[in-house]
């Protein structure tokens, strides 16, 4: 299992090339490019631009795993809706020129849920969404993971997750599963792993902690996870994606010339974790 992380944090402070430096120097082999940065999800850069990260990114041992479509997916004004689709379609793009293999495209949530009748507007909406993404992910080669996200949403439940999943039923599709947005949503997170089972096998993941109240995208073991379930539950079902950090808030508070010490800890708790997973991996081949 490859450790990876979202590179946001450290992208606004030191800028793209640096950050694969500090990937690569404190024990990262793989990185979420988050298309939230603007210049990221328009045309403002060209293929070549994508192609001198991506080779950078190579010659520093550096794996462009996943990429982050930039949020929210949808509004309730339709006409900052059609943009921002447009904006996904053109992030998709440059992930694929960075060779991401999937982009993590989440879930519409403008309506809100709690609303008799939402909850199936919604689903409609969010097939018909995800639905119009098909031909662009085919065109440029690159899977749509869908996420888990938020409280009570359309898919903020494993259930309501594989129900979208199953009924747009296309080999573009793959899963993001969420630990932290799990917890919130109250769903113990290795019971949702079981139950998103082969779906989310050659999916991904945004691995991070919280106390169940917020969502803090802290590093594990500062929230209320069992992590030692969540790695079992992992390679019970044969997942074979990277373990990938959405907890850059772990280093927030701390002035940048302590990113990098922040930045090897955090490498060092997902090579345990990785450690957890490798282990219930080899008892389940005994």
């Amino acid at each position: 299992m490859l450790l990876s992380a979202n590179m946001i944090r450290l992208h606004n402070t030191f800028g793209m090339k640096q950050t694969f430096d500090l990937f690569a120097q404190l024990g990262f082999r793989g990185m979420d490019f988050n298309n939230d940065v603007a210049e990221y999800h328009t045309a403002e850069h060209d293929e070549a631009f994508y192609a001198d990260l991506r080779e950078y990114a190579r010659e520093k041992g550096i794996t462009i795993c996943q990429a982050h479509a930039p949020f929210p997916s949808s509004y309730v004004e339709e006409d900052k809706s059609e943009k921002r689709f447009w904006d996904i379609v053109q992030g998709m793009k440059n992930a694929a020129c960075l060779g991401a293999p999937m982009t993590v495209v989440h879930p519409c949530c403008h309506l809100d849920y709690a609303i008799e009748g939402n909850p199936e507007k919604l689903f409609a909406y969010n097939l018909a969404f995800y639905r119009r993404l098909i031909p662009f992910a085919e065109e440029f080669g690159i899977k749509i993971a869908i996420e888990n996200i938020g409280r009570d949403t359309v898919t903020s439940t494993p259930e309501r997750l594989n129900r979208l999943y199953d009924t747009l039923d296309n080999p573009v599709f793959t899963v993001c599963f969420d630990v932290g947005h799990c917890l919130l949503q109250g769903v113990d997170p290795a019971e949702a792993i079981r139950k998103l089972g082969d779906r989310l096998v050659h999916g991904c993941t945004h691995v991070h902690d919280n106390s169940g109240v917020k969502d803090e995208h802290t590093l594990p073991f500062y929230g209320i996870v069992r992590w030692e379930e969540v790695m079992q539950a992992l390679a019970e079902i044969g997942y074979a994606g990277e373990l990938n950090y959405e907890a850059s808030n772990f280093i927030k508070d701390v002035p940048p010339a302590l990113y990098a010490d922040g930045l090897q800890y955090m490498a060092k708790v997902g090579q345990y974790l990785i450690s957890r997973f490798e282990y219930y991996k080899g008892i389940g081949k005994e």
